[in-house]
């Protein structure tokens, strides 16, 4: 019987910006029509690299993005690797250029659930293009990821479903506030009142944009004694195909702060023997307003970041002082965990980065209707702190003005912020089937006209990559 599998990969494409622009240079397979290839050359070369020229003042080994885009007209969805090619007689001495991997739109879960490997091999595919002197061996790079890529999907054995499903994991010691943390992602906090100690593990499904995008399954390991030696004893179970690591520790608890590195400590094994490396994100929980003048607070907190980085090799880790009295922080680390699982994460920022430059922003950040941060861009630090303690609040604020039919406009605009030369615009926006929202810092005398006149052109490239965001 004929593995189907082996019909996956339909089509790769390596395209390249040269005099005349996007051109397909390599066609697998060369029976693909013309109009079909200059589409994905263009698309993904004028999608990743816009209007700026990427080979200027750049490293040619510091430009490279992964991203997953569909080409709906085509029935496709593409992996698509953006690099450098050297040429010393090119503009700032470089070419930019795509490899696309292509495959039926119905089966673009391939791409997520073998990410770790089609980035390795494909990366590895541009570095040999690079070093490459001669375009006409090109070609032969291809045909050789082409091999690759067929003899890997002749392996696989589980078929992959038409939905990603991703696994989060919520892990720490009891009483740490893992349950309370996620209902107060959602607000709900007359059940964080209600809420019990969590009996072995809860399980609850989550969708980011919507019902027909993947699905998010939350895995809330309870961290009573009693259940802990069972997750370890069964880590094939719970430990296993993490997406996600979301690690809590009651940061008031000075008692008991050993103990939660101990775990921590015992989870990073057990992941390591199960060669799994999932992004962690540590919640340095009940981190509470009234607290941050807390010397005994800031000492833990030091501790704990000190430990978990000495324990946390090989793993990429991101701390957050988090608490169900500041909202903000919750959503903070929450958005920032769900953004790692996004492929297009860079090419979100990139979008977001090219519009502040036209309009000379100083920050922006895209929100879904849950209030969850998509992507982000600041100039420095202290204009992305502004934004993502008043981003929720500017969307309530939002939400009650047009309950009440108090907005002439669909935006809202306030001054003095950071200092009287700044303001902020809040202004909600339809991408594709999504409402969004943009939180924009910019300068006073910037007019609201020129946010307005390259809208249309930010919400079409964000609506080629929403669909595929996770």
């Amino acid at each position: 019987m004929e593995n189907s599998n082996n019909k996956i990969i339909k089509s790769i494409i390596l395209s390249v910006f040269d005099e005349s622009g996007p051109e397909p240079v390599v066609i697998w397979p060369e029976s693909m029509d013309q109009m079909s290839t200059m589409l994905i050359a263009m698309k993904t070369i004028s999608l990743l690299m816009g209007d700026s020229t990427y080979q200027d003042s750049f490293e040619i080994d510091g430009i490279n993005y992964f991203g997953v885009i569909p080409f709906p007209d085509l029935k496709l969805n593409g992996l698509t690797y953006f690099f450098l090619i050297p040429d010393p007689e090119a503009r700032g001495q470089a070419k930019a250029a795509t490899i696309t991997v292509l495959v039926n739109e119905n089966n673009r879960t391939f791409f997520y659930e073998n990410m770790k490997y089609l980035r390795v091999i494909i990366d590895r595919t541009a570095t040999e293009i690079q070093r490459t002197p001669k375009p006409v061996s090109y070609e032969e790079i291809i045909m050789s990821l082409r091999n690759e890529l067929t003899e890997f999907t002749n392996e696989l054995k589980d078929p992959f479903s038409s939905k990603r499903t991703i696994k989060v994991v919520f892990a720490g010691l009891d009483k740490a506030g893992k349950t309370s943390f996620l209902l107060g992602v959602k607000k709900k906090y007359s059940e964080i009142i209600k809420s019990l100690p969590t009996k072995g593990v809860d399980r609850s499904r989550e969708h980011l944009l919507s019902e027909e995008s993947s699905q998010i399954m939350i895995w809330d390991l309870g961290g009573q004694k009693k259940y802990l030696d069972r997750y370890f004893e069964q880590s094939k179970v719970y430990l296993y195909n993490i997406d996600l690591l979301f690690f809590f520790v009651d940061i008031q608890d000075s008692g008991r702060l050993d103990s939660s590195l101990a775990l921590f400590s015992r989870i990073i094994t057990s992941l390591k023997e199960l060669d799994e490396f999932p992004p962690i994100v540590i919640c340095l929980n009940k981190y509470d307003p009234d607290l941050k003048d807390s010397v005994e607070i800031d000492k833990n907190v030091d501790y704990m970041k000190k430990e978990i980085k000495s324990l946390s090799d090989r793993f990429f880790v991101k701390i957050f002082k988090t608490s169900i009295f500041a909202h903000w922080s919750l959503i903070s680390a929450y958005s920032f965990g769900l953004s790692q699982l996004s492929p297009n994460r860079k090419l979100f920022k990139q979008q977001l980065k090219r519009f502040a430059k036209k309009t000379k922003t100083d920050a922006i950040l895209l929100l879904n209707e849950s209030g969850i941060i998509l992507s982000n861009y600041s100039k420095d630090d202290v204009s992305g702190k502004v934004f993502e303690i008043s981003a929720p609040h500017f969307q309530t604020l939002y939400k009650t003005f047009k309950e009440f039919k108090l907005l002439k406009e669909d935006f809202i605009i306030t001054s003095g912020i950071t200092d009287d030369s700044k303001k902020l615009v809040f202004k909600k926006i339809k991408v594709d089937k999504y409402h969004l929202y943009l939180l924009i810092l910019l300068e006073n005398q910037i007019e609201i006209e020129k946010i307005e006149k390259n809208l249309p052109d930010l919400s079409t490239n964000l609506i080629e990559l929403i669909n595929t965001y996770i």
